[in-house]
């Protein structure tokens, strides 16, 4: 009898990748059981888990929202993502990293005489709050939201039983930690349905009640969002010794008070924000203010035009004068930055690179502009000197202890003031890595570029298009960005605006090319018992903010390619940016691949729904199918590419 013939578990410091492969149809299949076991360093089993799945079979209803798992509700794809390895769904507390994992994948059928049965599928009573027909919580007298007992679920039971033994993956340690490398991300993805449970728990939602979550340094729901980007900086600036920062915004109140705190040790180059209402830099004002009033030293890099922006994000940390680390990647310093977007945060402890940040911090010192008065008047010719332009023209690599090697460079590196026709150095080498790819190019971006020119995203799917061969997957923020985007107008320019298309669509496909656009649930009748989600908290423009694209993640030969570069030539002629390659390590670039992953699948699900809904067409029933055929696109290769990937390990 057919069965899984193969199976492995890929995983970073937040979530697990698990992907399997089957060598036929698997007769009644309904699906597949995961269970997360956990182990200490003996190999010894501490914890033995059924993952959590959240959407039942046709005539079963969910209207809680709450997981069950999946025994009763089991997967119908070949690959699951964790998403409860350190974030629990019962709870604000998070599970601990530092352990061993390991995941068993088992096919599930109808239960029939002489199988062994799943879990009960009985379901358990809870209590939850009572909604009116709009979802909205019914509140007493005292205005305070009803509970009652009621069903986990509603609907017949299903039992179900086993059809064949459990695959065991591989194990992999859950940790930050990788050589000279710590890398971590955030969990801001808002367009979730425990999200939109939580905010409706009073019974409205308020117009900025998302905002004001994400801006308090207290608030559970906050912490859960920014995972361990927030504790590694509180953990680095524990550290004794001087800190150089570049940054472009700065409005945390955690991490203002932060560097309030290390007032005698840090020097901070602060660039400016957007206007509004004709004055610049109103997001990083009260910032500012409370960092010159603490006495920091601070240099004002004020653009304060459209054309220019101090892009960087970057921490070089010195302890008696020699340079030890640097923290970099793509997260602001604001509250949407490390909880309301999806980012990336790595520290590379290593003194040769962290010289080259200190090195370049230096020369942007050195590169002093004017500063307005007052700080939020307009600066129309403030821009970069030709001496800073030329110092970033050309890489610097340093080989790192282990084997792997970490080339920087930075920004701007063009003479040209405006983005131009030729492609700069930095993205000349990020092409030739992209065309040199076997395997896989996988990426995530803000906006790069309109309709991907002159970027990686158009780079990535004309490489695709050439080799169908290869699998070019990745998911953007803005629409502008789609390769199909289509402008009003054929004189849209091409900014950092979302302007309204002719066009707008949420997915491009051809062949092994898919590229995604952040999406949302919007319309609770289009799927059982989803309800309507917010992508976005007031005033946020991105959704998906990082800027990550990473090269054959499963050859020795990888490369992983972030910072706070957009990726595209803008960045290039235009902005104080930093990137970073690293080569030939392959653990860190499983753990971006991972990461990659899953802000991909979540909003590759959402934005095929959404595309389908824009052309009027029915999308997923929001059940699980009732028999074997959902496996049949998977046994004839007409899904699933991109886990055969991962669950064949890259052969």
């Amino acid at each position: 009898m057919p069965g899984i013939v193969a199976a492995r578990v890929y995983a970073n410091n937040e979530i697990a990748y698990v992907a399997w492969d089957v060598d036929g149809l698997i007769p009644d299949c309904l699906g597949f059981e995961v269970t997360r076991v956990v182990l200490d360093d003996q190999g010894a089993e501490v914890e033995r888990r059924k993952c959590a799945a959240w959407v039942g079979f046709k005539g079963q209803r969910n209207p809680h929202w709450l997981p069950q798992d999946s025994g009763v509700w089991p997967v119908q794809k070949l690959s699951w993502r964790d998403l409860t390895l350190r974030k629990k769904r019962s709870g604000m507390a998070r599970r601990p990293d530092e352990v061993l994992v390991r995941y068993e994948i088992r096919p599930v059928g109808d239960l029939k005489p002489g199988m062994t049965p799943a879990s009960d599928p009985t379901p358990r009573e809870v209590t939850v709050t009572v909604r009116d027909d709009k979802e909205r919580p019914v509140l007493d007298a005292n205005g305070v939201p009803k509970r009652q007992k009621v069903k986990a679920y509603t609907g017949a039971p299903r039992p179900l039983g086993y059809l064949g033994p459990a695959a065991l993956t591989n194990t992999v340690r859950i940790t930050k930690v990788r050589g000279p490398f710590r890398s971590t991300f955030t969990n801001g993805i808002l367009a979730a349905q425990w999200l939109s449970n939580v905010l409706l728990e009073d019974g409205v939602i308020g117009p900025n009640e998302l905002i004001h979550k994400l801006e308090d340094p207290t608030d559970p729901h906050r912490k859960y969002l920014a995972g361990d980007v927030l504790p590694m900086l509180h953990e680095l600036f524990a550290r004794p010794g001087e800190f150089h920062l570049g940054l472009y915004e700065l409005e945390d109140r955690e991490l203002i008070d932060l560097l309030v705190a290390n007032a005698g040790r840090v020097h901070v180059i602060l660039a400016n924000t957007a206007a509004k209402d004709g004055v610049w830099d109103e997001r990083n004002a009260k910032g500012r203010q409370e960092l010159i009033a603490a006495g920091v030293d601070l240099q004002h890099r004020m653009f304060n035009n459209s054309m220019h922006i101090g892009h960087n994000k970057f921490v070089v940390h010195s302890q008696g004068g020699t340079p030890r680390a640097v923290f970099t990647g793509s997260t602001n310093w604001t509250s949407t930055g490390v909880a309301g977007q999806t980012n990336n945060a790595l520290l590379i402890e290593d003194q040769g690179v962290a010289q080259v940040f200190l090195d370049y911090w230096s020369r942007m010192k050195a590169d002093e502009l004017a500063t307005p008065n007052p700080l939020g008047a307009p600066m129309k010719d403030a821009r970069q000197g030709a001496a800073f332009r030329a110092s970033n023209a050309a890489s610097t690599t340093v080989q790192l202890a282990g084997g792997a090697r970490l080339t920087t460079w930075f920004s701007p590196n063009m003479a040209k003031r405006t983005k131009g026709t030729a492609t700069p150095p930095d993205l000349t080498e990020v092409y030739r890595r992209m065309r040199l790819a076997k395997q896989a190019i996988l990426f995530l971006a803000f906006y790069p570029g309109q309709k991907g020119n002159d970027c990686i995203i158009g780079e990535a799917v004309e490489i695709g298009l050439k080799d169908r061969e290869l699998i070019v997957m990745g998911a953007v923020s803005s629409p502008n960005a789609m390769p199909n985007y289509v402008p009003k107008d054929k004189g849209d320019s091409d900014d950092d605006a979302d302007d309204v298309a002719a066009i707008s669509p949420f997915t491009f496909t051809d062949g092994n090319v898919e590229i995604v656009r952040a999406a949302k649930i919007d319309d609770r009748a289009l799927l059982a018992d989803f309800g309507v989600e917010k992508a976005t908290a007031k005033s946020v423009g991105a959704i998906i903010h990082d800027k990550i694209c990473v090269i054959d993640p499963l050859s020795d030969d990888c490369s992983v390619i972030l910072g706070s570069h957009n990726l595209g030539f803008k960045a290039s002629y235009a902005n104080d940016e930093n990137m970073v390659i690293v080569s030939g390590d392959r653990a860190l670039a499983e753990a971006y691949a991972v990461h990659v992953l899953d802000v991909y699948d979540h909003y590759r699900f959402r934005a095929i729904q959404s595309e389908r809904q824009r052309q009027g067409k029915s999308g997923w029933s929001g059940f699980l199918q009732g028999d074997d055929s959902w496996l049949r696109p998977y046994v004839d290769r007409e899904k699933g590419v991109l886990g055969r990937y991962f669950a064949l390990g890259g052969s």
